[in-house]
């Protein structure tokens, strides 16, 4: 299923699949990625997507729920 977010041709999909996008940014948490948010239309735009990372007690990825 799609669903269509912010005009033009993003939009939002099923699984861990990014939509189309032109921009993202990293959140860093102890020397590891914990979040990256994607967006179209620049660094002011739309988020079409958020990818959140967690870690165990030894720094090893457990999950990513894209969002």
């Amino acid at each position: 299923m799609a669903t269509f977010i912010g005009g033009g041709d993003a939009v939002m999909r099923e699984g861990l699949e990014i939509p189309p996008h032109d921009y993202y940014v990293n959140t860093w948490t102890d020397g590891k990625i914990t979040q990256t948010v994607y967006k179209r239309g620049g660094a002011s735009g739309t988020v079409v997507a958020t990818v959140t990372l967690t870690y165990d007690g030894a720094g090893n990825l457990l999950t990513a729920t894209r969002t």
